[in-house]
């Protein structure tokens, strides 16, 4: 059997996010790999883009839960439209072989709203589920954001239910307040691009070089900031504090309050930046050598929100995450066997310093990785990564 792992393809509906521009490579891909007979594919989250969807926007900043209930099918036949080659390749493949779509954070929504999933079936005649594991080979998939703290679903124990994920809510009001108003100011690549900026840090230095290169008159860099500290002063930010971070919530009214003024808020908005991106570079691989040498179980706090019961996973071989952009394969020894971590990155392009300098500006590039694993009877697991790195060469901010 051969297994193709793909994820963060982040395929959107044509709007200003939806920055998803590879259809030929991935359908090729898929037409390529559905040659095999003995073949399945296994999304690893963040396939579609819903969370900064048109549809999202033209629903309204709601509640989570009310947005999750709000949401039908037109959003996948949105996507669907645009890119109809991603579409047809899936339903080919789909003909004769198993598509599983693991959900992720920008595409939860496909998890606990029904009408999604069955729009999803009648298109393209794929499983959605929260994880994937293959008990015969050992090998487990999930997204990742169970395990990112901004990304992942709080408990209110006071009153027996979900917090929803802090991240959504930051998209989703950056959506409304920020990208709205810089869309009038700026062509659509500075608003598109400031969410692709890596290292996070390095967006503050791109918001600079989109001023000086557009003209803008404006500082969007100070007009960013201001809108990320008035989303932290509203009532779903202060709750999600609240609830997932009791002491450090009295700490946080002194972040929130305008003593401090806008260089105090950029200070602790940078500070934060940092902390998050230093863990990002390794969280998921140190999570993943837990499970691997069996110093944790994934369970059912790990998958709040996802599933309602402890997942059974016995053998385990090898994890496969997404969700940080960042491909690699490790091996990971234990008790004298080789066992595997698998990043498998994203489609969705990034925005970098050329050769890591500001003055020679910023390239958009994107690397296309995808892992296949072989396991045939009584032999080794043959694991298979290929990157294929896309760049514009007349494209430099």
């Amino acid at each position: 059997m051969k297994r193709l792992f793909l994820s963060d393809l982040h395929i959107g509906d044509g709007s200003a996010k939806d920055d998803f521009e590879f259809d030929a490579e991935l359908s090729n891909l898929i037409t390529d790999f559905a040659q095999h007979s003995d073949a399945e594919i296994v999304i690893v989250g963040d396939g579609f883009e819903i969370l900064e969807s048109r549809a999202v926007k033209e629903i309204g900043l709601v509640p989570f839960n009310e947005l999750g209930e709000q949401l039908d099918g037109s959003v996948i036949d949105g996507i669907a439209r645009k890119h109809p080659l991603v579409f047809q390749a899936f339903r080919e493949f789909a003909k004769n072989h198993s598509v599983f779509y693991v959900v992720g954070n920008h595409d939860y929504y496909l998890l606990s709203n029904k009408s999604l999933q069955e729009r999803v079936a009648e298109l393209l005649n794929i499983r959605v589920v929260p994880y994937y594991y293959n008990p015969d080979i050992g090998i487990l998939a999930i997204h990742g954001n169970q395990f990112d703290i901004i990304n992942k679903f709080g408990y209110d124990k006071k009153n027996n239910s979900l917090v929803p994920p802090l991240g959504d809510y930051i998209a989703r009001y950056m959506m409304f307040y920020f990208d709205e108003y810089v869309q009038a100011l700026a062509p659509l690549e500075v608003m598109r691009d400031y969410d692709n900026v890596r290292p996070s840090l390095d967006v503050f230095h791109w918001f600079d070089r989109a001023v000086e290169v557009y003209d803008l008159g404006v500082d969007i860099l100070e007009l960013w900031i201001s809108t990320f500290l008035q989303m932290m002063r509203t009532s779903e930010a202060k709750f999600w504090m609240k609830k997932n971070f009791p002491v450090m919530h009295c700490f946080s009214k002194v972040f929130l309050n305008r003593m401090g003024g806008m260089s105090f808020g950029s200070l602790l908005v940078r500070a934060t930046m940092k902390i998050r991106n230093f863990r990002k570079t390794d969280y998921l691989y140190k999570t993943a050598r837990k499970l691997l040498k069996g110093k944790k179980t994934l369970n059912q706090e790990d998958l709040l929100g996802y599933c309602d019961q402890n997942p059974q996973i016995e053998t385990l071989n090898g994890v496969i995450f997404g969700h940080i952009h960042h491909n690699c394969l490790r091996i990971i020894p234990h008790d004298g066997q080789n066992k595997f971590y698998i990043n498998c990155g994203s489609w969705r392009p990034v925005v970098e310093k050329v050769n890591g300098k500001k003055r020679l500006g910023f390239q958009r590039k994107a690397e296309l990785f995808y892992a296949i694993i072989v396991d045939s009877p009584g032999s080794d697991l043959e694991i298979i990564t290929s990157v294929t790195n896309k760049m514009n060469r007349n494209r430099t901010m």
